[in-house]
């Protein structure tokens, strides 16, 4: 039967083939290669048909014009595979018509729609696709005026492109222009000033664009203060015209200023009048205009006219009071002169007066002063006043005397004080030598007053001072007329007396023999310290005695007063005796205590030892008394304490040593006498004098007593814990306990050495594999409930094996332990090993199957926990037998016990229930049994096993099988179950979009013919395991035949409600018989459009659009189903570097998954321009919503990244500064800023000026020009004054320029102001000397003043005078020159300054001081020839200087032992300057031929003048003496035993020779075979001992000649004439062949007659050859 069913079947199928061959007008072919196993759709395009990857296939599959399957794929490598294809291979061998409908589609191209019937589930249809023909429009933009078009990022105005597309559209204007006019398709558009037109547009139509561009220039004003600026009668720093736009300029000054300049684009204007200026100006470009106005000042000089007159430049009208006009900036000079015996005393410059207290400005030097940089109004007034009077002071040694003031005008009064030296009293004073001692009146007790008043003229005062008469102090207790208490002393030192602390020792006046005063007024003592007790009291003009002492003092001296000005003085101090030292002792003696280090934490635990040092009676002392010591113990500030110990360490005993110190003390302090916190020791210190030190304490803490640990467990509970357990351990035993245990802690210490932190817990927490257990413990806070005790409560409440210990040292260093060792104060079994285990074993029962014998692999169930009633089933079967093995375990605990019980069922029992935990818990023990490792259970029987696992303590734990079936005798049974034969519209794992139409075909198979048919087939639907739908699609009602099968059967998977990745369909067929078969599919379904978010990670953008920072684009994709090559992100940068989009990384959402994101990101870290998009399609084709931006964010889409900061570059045309920043020159600056966003109003310039103090006008920047990213700018500084400079650029995008520093410097072109005073050049002075150095400048440097004074005699004069400060610099006044003669001399006063920027001023005068005659000075050749010998004579060259005319010119010469008075006009002439006011100039020139002949000569000049002093070179005050030597004859000299051409056989031969001068031999050198070196040589002074003792000059020549010697020898006397001699060819050896070679007659003579012999040989044998010859 089955091989006929087989034959139709097979001849069904040929015959459908055939039909379906010859009915389908489209067929499908043979598959391809790349998808030989499956129904292919192959797709090409184009003219070259090629493959197109990306169409979409629609298709729908039909049978017998059913519709079936139905699907959407897409072709790869132009070729979509029908999945569902292969369900219908057995339609097709039924012979059904199988047809594919397509609709196939692709972008760019036309769709075609068709069917194909299908003969083979692996074949193929081929469709080509043809090109769309897109429609266009055509876009045409009009533009006027200079601006940019750009239509789809191109730049042109017309374009035609692909209708219904974008259109972007772009309109920029060019730099300085605008939109001024636009229109699109029609309507108007209106576009803000200065930016560009943007605007994507749908190409539906032809678009039309006009845009008229407009173009503006801008005028920039900038101006100083001081007057207004219009354009168009408007003030404007900046405003724009329309290009040629006429505007009138006009510039104004106000009041008080005027302008300065105008220029405009860098040209100056004419200016014909400074108040006003107008202009009218074209605008055709950008323009920039700069105007200065500049201020004027009034300056007013105020005068009297009566004693001076000023002038001014520039010059001023008026008389007393003067105006003058003057620019901002300029200088004015003021030269006032004063009117005969006046002179300028005062100069007040704007309230401020300079003061000038002596006559530098008279009417022959008149006073002169620039005030530059004029800022400001000035009022100048000019004081004249009378000269001033010189007053002299003459004062002896011993005593100063003091006056004020120096110079007084006409008629004033000066007031002299006159203060003796100590040890002195005035001895004279005189008034232009008139005794005026009478006057003199005491002013304090050391100084005196003298008063005259109506000084008419110079005046000279003389004071001299004397010794004070001495009083005799040879015994210290008893002075001459004084008496005082030294008998009261309790200690004496020589002259140091020692007085108890509260003595009062006092000096008074002794009583005559008579018992009456001795006449003394007063007693005043002198201290070393400086200070002095009695004497005079200047307040009440009396003295005071006796004289009083009640502190220690050294008393130096004592002075005696007996009249007004008459003193005696008792002298106590000197080189042997300091003075007479009063030591009152009220000094405390002083020791040292220290303790023996405390033995912890500054405790001590037992007795210690303290040593008393520095026992000391300091300074002059009395003597130490007594030491003792006591201790205190518990003293409170209400409370004495307790005296523990009290001792006297030391007594002194009256008539013993007195000691100063005592050596080292000790004690012992008694710990247990002072067991507390509160101890203090005091040592006190007792001198003779009855001071007492303060007592010295030292606090210290003791503590003796050991703390005590305490351990109690379980002391809360009211019945003590005993353990489950007891096993010994390594000796010691080990507790089990199934709850935790608390063990109370008690430290028993003093609350002062208490330290909590130094109790150490050693806990060690095991679990039963040895591990460490975490936090197993719980240690409670410390309390404090008892005074002296202190608990805690430790808590084990872990599962693990304890062992622990706990030990304690206090602050005092005393110790406990609590351990297993410790049976005192410990309570509770096993206290410190035991074990605490909660929780009951694990373990694991398995039963073991086994048929036929044989273990069955597959089925060998274990359980963990007992089986329920609700889960009992006796699904465990074996028809052998049932093994059951086990596992146990616990954490912490070992196993006690393993038991297990038996629960048996009877196959009839209706009921079967498992045991339950109460139950098993109540069953004797007597019905558990040890197991042993197997256990076995044989047929026939049904049962449960139980296993009751017990640990250490007591924790049991229950497991059980499930039910066990062992049965030998099991029945059989067959079936067959239903099939789902055909799906359609599912495909696993596919992607809908939408709702899916299921179709669904089932049958029930026949067995041997028979079938119970279908009873039902349903469906149910889960989403993400929820069963969201459920429904029948077919159920047998009982009431017809049943169904063998079910065909197209169909249901809609709800897309809404299962919306996921996670939709399983279940289907499920149910024979008759209960035999089931169910079906699952697998869809995702996902109809979510994607999410984009994006979020910048910087949106702090400066001008809108730009950023100085990178951004971030975090981009989040919220899709299940994201394809991110999908996502389609368009980024552009001007700057040409496009950032890529980072790898996405994934974060799984929840529920359905649809807020799953992807996210990337995007870095913008290049600079440039950019513009971005993103879009993107999920893989179920859902397109994304539109885009979202966080909130916040700032120019998404089109934005500028300029990271670079302005550079700044500024240079100078003047480099050469001095001291770092000082310029001598103008300077131009020129400020250069490198930025590609510059924005010139974001340039911030800072300058200030100032010169000398004052604000000046600031120098003007010119405006800014542009090449590229390149902007210039320039500053001229064209005045002096002090600048500052600083800058700071912000570009367009916040960039900040790096921090400029700020640069200052001075231009300062203008040379300083130096004057000198006091002393005219050239002059001539015999009065008062006192030069004035006055320098001033604005820049002035201190360190770069030079003041040389130089005199002809004595050279460089070190300066004498002081310095006083005025503007700007200062003025050096000399003192007086000191009217001595040895100050008399001609003088050289130079002074240079210069300025900190280089400007130099030199002034050089030249004076002469001529107080005590005449003074001396040499030509340069006499001073070169003076103390030297010469060859040539030359004339001597000699000025004397005098303030009168000489008389009695002598001068004498002395040669050699001659003295020859010289005759003017014969020997000397004598040429006279001076005269008429100046000094006389005797200029002397005695003549060279005095000093024609050899010889030493000496010169005196000798002169008187008119008031009789004589002066004479030679004197010591002159210091001029000339003496010299002429020596025109050569040394002489004779080799005593040295000759040429003579051989020395000698070792050694000492050459002597004897020289000499007429004069002075200078030197002697020897020069031997090299003359270039010097052999041997005598110096001057060696020349000169020689000389002088008569003797020779000796050298030694070795005798180891090999060749001739040659000696040169040079004498050379001190004028430098020279006698040289040389001696050659000479030998000095001892070697005989030199010496017979060098012996030339002989040793020629030798050749010569060996020449001679050896001839005659020759001959006779040539003769005795002949003869020989003549015999053969």
């Amino acid at each position: 039967m089955n091989e006929v069913r087989m034959k139709k079947r097979i001849l069904s199928a040929v015959l459908a083939f055939l039909m379906a061959v010859s009915l389908v007008p489209v067929s499908a072919f043979a598959s391809t290669a790349t998808y030989a196993d499956a129904f292919t759709v192959c797709v090409t395009g184009g003219d070259e048909d090629a493959k197109l990857d990306g169409a979409s296939v629609d298709y729908t599959i039909e049978v017998d014009g059913t519709k079936g399957a139905k699907n959407t794929v897409t072709t790869t490598d132009g070729e979509a595979v029908i999945q569902e294809m292969a369900d219908y291979a057995q339609d097709i061998a039924d012979g059904k018509a199988v047809t594919l409908a397509y609709t196939v589609s692709a972008e760019g191209y036309d769709t075609v729609s068709d069917r194909a019937a299908v003969t083979d589930v692996t074949g193929n249809v081929d469709v080509k696709l043809t090109v769309k023909t897109p429609d266009t429009v055509n876009v045409t933009v009009t533009k006027t005026g200079n601006g940019l078009v750009r239509i789809n990022d191109q730049e042109t105005e017309t374009s035609t492109v692909e209708k219904g597309g974008d259109v972007k559209l772009e309109l920029i204007p060019a730099k300085g222009a605008y939109i001024q006019e636009l229109t699109v398709k029609g309507e108007p558009r209106t576009v803000k000033k200065g930016e560009t037109f943007q605007e994507t547009l749908t190409a539906d139509e032809d678009i039309t664009v006009s845009v008229t561009f407009a173009q503006e220039y801008t005028v920039t004003v900038t101006a100083d203060k001081g007057g207004k600026v219009l354009l168009d009668g408007e003030a404007v720093t900046e405003k724009t015209y329309k290009e040629g736009t006429e505007v009138e300029l006009s510039v104004a000054a106000d009041d008080d200023y005027q302008i300065e300049s105008i220029a405009i684009d860098g040209t100056q204007e004419d200016i014909a009048d400074t108040a006003s200026f107008t202009k009218k100006l074209t605008v055709d470009k950008d323009t920039t205009i700069a105007v200065k106005f500049i201020r004027v000042y009034t300056v007013t000089v105020t005068y009297d006219s009566q004693h001076g007159t000023v002038e001014t430049d520039p010059a001023a009208q008026g008389g007393e009071v003067e105006a003058v006009l003057v620019k901002q900036g300029s200088t004015l000079t003021i030269k006032a002169t004063p009117k005969e015996n006046y002179r300028v005393s005062e100069v007040e410059i704007d309230g401020k007066a300079e003061s000038f207290d002596d006559n530098r400005y008279v009417k022959g030097t008149p006073f002169t002063r620039d005030i530059k940089n004029i800022t400001a109004p000035h009022t100048i007034k000019i004081t004249f006043a009378p000269t001033l009077q010189t007053i002299t002071v003459i004062s002896g040694k011993h005593g100063k005397v003091e006056y004020h003031p120096e110079k007084v005008s006409y008629n004033d009064s000066v007031d002299f004080t006159i203060t003796p030296e100590d040890g002195y009293i005035i001895d004279t004073i005189t008034v232009d030598e008139a005794d005026v001692k009478a006057n003199v009146k005491r002013a304090t007790e050391k100084s005196y007053k003298l008063s005259l008043t109506e000084v008419q003229r110079d005046t000279k005062v003389t004071v001299t001072f004397t010794a004070c008469p001495q009083i005799d102090t040879e015994h210290l207790t008893a002075l001459d007329g004084i008496t005082w208490n030294s008998r009261d002393a309790i200690r004496r030192d020589g002259a140091t007396f020692v007085f108890a602390n509260d003595a009062k020792v006092q000096f008074s006046a002794a009583a005559d023999e008579t018992g009456s005063e001795t006449g003394i007024k007063g007693i005043q003592l002198i201290f070393a310290d400086g200070t002095t007790s009695g004497g005079y009291d200047a307040k009440t003009a009396s003295f005071t005695q006796p004289a009083a002492i009640q502190e220690t003092k050294t008393i130096q001296a004592i002075r005696v007063f007996y009249g007004e000005t008459e003193i005696r003085v008792a002298q106590l101090a000197d080189k042997k005796l300091e003075g007479l030292k009063i030591v009152v002792d009220t000094t405390d003696p002083t020791l040292e205590l220290a303790p023996e280090k405390a033995h912890a934490n500054d405790y001590y635990n037992k007795d210690f030892t303290v040593k008393v040092n520095g026992i000391n009676d300091p300074d002059d002392y009395s003597g130490i008394q007594s030491v003792e010591y006591w201790v205190v113990k518990d003293r409170t500030e209400t409370e004495q304490g307790t005296e523990t110990q009290r001792e006297m360490l030391y007594t002194y005993t009256e008539g013993g040593d007195i000691l100063q110190e005592l050596k080292e003390l000790s004690f012992t302090v008694d710990a247990g006498k002072n067991n507390s916190d509160n101890v203090v020791i005091y040592v006190q210190v007792t001198d003779r004098a009855g001071n007492v030190s303060k007592p010295t304490e030292v606090p210290v803490k003791i503590n003796s007593t050991s703390p005590t640990i305490e351990i109690e467990f379980g002391k809360e509970k009211p019945v003590k814990e005993k353990p489950v357990n007891v096993v010994k351990e390594n000796g010691t035993e080990r507790g089990y306990y199934d709850a935790a245990r608390t063990a109370t802690v008690t430290i028993t210490d003093r609350a002062s050495t208490l330290d909590l932190d130094a109790v150490k817990f050693d806990i060690k927490a095991k679990n039963a594999a040895g591990n460490d257990v975490s936090d197993p413990v719980t240690i409670s806070d410390w309390g404090k409930d008892v005074p002296g005790k202190v608990s805690c409560d430790v808590t084990f409440s872990g599962d693990a094996n304890y062992i622990w210990s706990i030990s304690y040292t206090n602050r005092a260093g005393l110790s406990a332990l609590a351990d297993k060792d410790q049976t005192k104060m410990t309570y509770g079994e096993t206290p410190y090993c035991f074990t605490v285990d909660k929780n009951a074993p694990t373990g694991t029962i398995t039963a073991n199957t086994y048929v036929v014998g044989v273990k069955d692999p597959t089925s060998s169930p274990a359980w963990e926990a007992l089986i329920d009633s609700e889960h009992l089933a006796f699904g465990v079967w074996a028809n052998d037998k049932i093994v059951i093995t086990h596992n146990e375990g616990d954490e912490t605990s070992p196993i006690k016990s393993k038991e297990y019980f038996v629960q048996k069922f009877g196959t009839d029992d209706t009921k079967k229930a498992p045991l339950t935990v109460d139950e098993l818990d109540k069953l004797a023990q007597q019905k558990w049994t040890d197991i042993g490792k197997t256990t076995e259970f044989t047929p026939n029987q049904q049962l449960v096993v139980y296993l009751k696992i017990t640990d250490m303590a007591g924790n049991v734990t229950y497991l059980s099988t499930n039910g066990l079936v062992v049965d030998n005798e099991r029945p059989h049974e067959e079936f067959t179950a239903p099939e789902i034969v055909r799906v359609s519209g599912l495909t696993n794992n596919k992607i809908y979009n939408g709702d899916v139409s299921v179709v669904v075909s089932a049958n029930d198979p026949a067995e041997n013919g028979v079938y119970s048919g279908l009873k039902q087939v349903t469906y149910t639907v889960y989403n993400m395991g929820t069963q969201t739908q459920h429904d029948t699609l077919y159920s047998w009602k009982g009431n017809t035949p049943p169904c063998q099968s079910k065909e197209n059967m169909g249901f809609t998977v709800d897309a809404k409600k299962n919306n996921s990745n996670d939709v399983r369909i279940l289907l499920t067929a149910e024979d008759n018989a209960g035999n089931v078969t169910s079906m699952e599919y697998s869809i995702k379904i996902d109809i979510t459009k994607p999410i984009i978010n994006i979020k910048y990670d910087n949106n702090a953008a400066d001008s809108g659009t730009f950023f100085r920072e990178s951004r971030r684009a975090i981009v989040t994709v919220t899709e299940r189903n994201l394809d991110t090559a999908a996502v389609q992100v368009s980024i552009k940068n001007t700057d040409g570097t496009i950032p890529t989009i980072s790898k996405w990384s994934k974060t799984d959402g929840n529920g359905n998954m649809d807020n799953t994101q992807w996210e990337a990101t995007i870095e913008y870290t290049a600079e440039g321009d950019y513009t971005f998009a993103i879009a993107c399609t999920d893989q179920a084709d859902n397109p994304n919503e539109p885009v979202h931006y966080a909130d916040g964010t700032v120019a998404p889409t089109a934005f500028t990244i300029d990271k670079t900061h302005p550079t700044i570059s500024v240079t100078y045309d003047n480099n050469s500064a001095l001291n770092g920043n000082y310029y001598n020159a103008n300077r131009t600056a020129t400020v250069v800023v490198t930025e590609h966003n510059f924005d010139a109003s974001r340039v911030n310039i800072t300058l200030r000026a100032t010169d000398d103090g004052a604000d000046i006008a600031l120098p003007t920047v010119s405006g800014w020009t542009s090449s590229g990213d390149r902007h210039t700018a320039t500053i001229a500084y064209q005045r002096d004054g002090l600048y500052t400079f600083d800058i700071d650029v912000t570009d367009k995008a916040g960039n900040t320029s790096v921090d400029f520093t700020e640069q200052t410097f001075y231009v300062d072109t203008t040379a300083p102001t130096l004057e000198i005073t006091g002393v005219a050049d050239r002059s001539a002075n015999n009065g008062d000397i006192i030069p004035v150095v006055s320098y001033s400048d604005t820049n002035y440097d201190d360190a770069q003043v030079n003041i040389t004074l130089t005199g002809a005699m004595r050279k460089g004069v070190a300066l004498d005078g002081s310095y006083a400060d005025q503007h700007n610099g200062k003025v050096f006044t000399f003192k007086n020159f000191a009217k001595e003669k040895e100050v008399d001399d001609i003088y050289t006063l130079a002074a240079t300054l210069t300025d900190k920027a280089g400007n130099t001023t030199e002034k050089t005068i030249l004076f002469s001081v001529n107080r005590f005659g005449s003074t001396y000075a040499l030509s340069a050749a006499t001073e070169q020839l003076n103390g030297s010998y010469v060859q040539t004579p030359q004339d001597v060259v000699v000025t004397e200087t005098n303030p009168d005319a000489l008389q009695n010119i002598r001068i004498t010469l002395f040669k050699n032992n001659q003295t020859i008075i010289l005759q003017e006009g014969t020997d000397y002439r004598i040429e006279v300057r001076g005269g008429n006011g100046q000094w006389y100039e005797y200029i002397y020139t005695v003549l060279a031929k005095n000093f024609a002949d050899d010889g030493v000569y000496r010169l005196t000049f000798y002169s008187e003048d008119a008031a009789g002093n004589i002066a004479e070179n030679t004197l010591d005050t002159k210091k001029q003496e000339i003496g010299f030597g002429v020596d025109k004859t050569k040394p002489n000299m004779v080799v005593t035993n040295l000759e040429s051409d003579t051989t020395y056989p000698l070792e050694n031969l000492t050459v002597s020779l004897s020289a000499g001068d007429n004069l002075l031999l200078q030197s002697v050198v020897v020069y031997l075979d090299d003359y270039s070196k010097a052999y041997k040589t005598w110096t001057a002074e060696e020349v000169a001992a020689i000389v002088a003792n008569q003797g020779e000059f000796t050298f030694d020549i070795p005798g180891d000649s090999t060749g001739a010697h040659q000696v040169k020898i040079v004498c050379t006397d001190a004028a430098g004439n020279e006698q040289t001699e040389e001696i050659t060819n000479f030998y000095v050896t001892t070697n005989l062949f030199v010496r017979y070679y060098n012996n030339k007659p002989l040793f020629f003579g030798s050749i010569a007659a060996v020449v001679v012999i050896a001839g005659v040989v020759i001959a006779l044998a040539a003769g005795k050859k002949k003869k020989n010859d003549k015999e053969k």
